[in-house]
């Protein structure tokens, strides 16, 4: 089974109007669950109406949070069992239901637990979405000074084939839901920003599963990088993610990680 988890943070016009980024109807293989963090009426109506699971508790929280209060409430209420995949996905991506069972179906005979797709800014497939990156180290900030931008993004055109990244963005983020569970899903200390880092970082560096990214599998995603205001609180929240990332990466999970190869 896959579940396919949902956090609107005041999109609820955008996921009407996109008939749920493309998965009303998604088929017996899919579920669609949906945590509301700034509840609407209409998005709730919406999804009782359409069979989508809807959650409008516990509003407020942070992008790690809400998706480990949706993990935890399928795990709850249907279970998972070996081999379901637990997608994490945008609000503002569109895709259609066949590109994530085949997903779902290549991770499972590859077996890899943690996987990403190729997803563009534009629904003609013609703007790529740098949705695949390097990860940021202490020399980010020198990178930010000269091009803005903190992690270096993978150059997709010249990557056709299938093959491993560092870390993929949460907008689109599929797991082994039992690797999700190993995770321990995202690190809620991350309000918002570099989770995606994060969890990526530690399934690679402590549980030895890098980011499987499959080029051909495509899905349209509207970004809107609130944070590249840098007087914003989404600015805020983006450097004070990136630091700490930066301080759990080398004084924690490296050290874990040399820890255990010694061991």
């Amino acid at each position: 089974m896959i579940h396919v988890a949902i956090v609107s943070h005041g999109h609820e016009d955008l996921l009407i109007a996109s008939q749920l980024g493309g998965l009303q109807n998604a088929g017996p293989r899919m579920k669609v669950w949906v945590k509301d963090n700034k509840p609407g009426k209409r998005l709730r109506a919406f999804c009782e109406q359409h069979g989508i699971s809807y959650s409008d508790a516990k509003p407020g929280m942070g992008f790690g949070d809400n998706n480990n209060f949706l993990y935890e409430l399928v795990r709850s209420q249907v279970g998972f069992k070996p081999g379901d995949t637990f997608v994490v996905m945008n609000p503002d991506i569109t895709i259609d239901p066949e590109s994530i069972v085949c997903l779902a179906e290549q991770m499972h005979r590859d077996r890899f637990p943690i996987a990403t797709i190729n997803l563009y800014r534009d629904q003609h497939y013609a703007v790529a979405d740098s949705n695949i990156r390097r990860f940021p180290d202490v020399f980010s900030l020198i990178r930010m000074a000269v091009v803005r931008s903190l992690s270096q993004p993978y150059d997709k055109a010249q990557m056709d084939n299938i093959c491993h990244v560092d870390w993929a963005s949460g907008a689109f983020l599929a797991f082994d839901a039992m690797h999700y569970s190993a995770l321990e899903g995202f690190d809620p200390r991350y309000f918002m920003y570099f989770e995606d880092v994060d969890i990526c970082y530690r399934s690679q560096k402590l549980l030895g599963n890098g980011v499987r990214y499959y080029p051909s599998l495509k899905a349209t995603h509207i970004a809107a990088h609130k944070n590249r205001n840098l007087i914003s609180q989404h600015a805020s929240w983006f450097f004070r993610s990136f630091l700490k990332f930066l301080s759990r990466r080398y004084f924690i999970y490296d050290r874990q990680a040399n820890l255990t190869s010694v061991k």
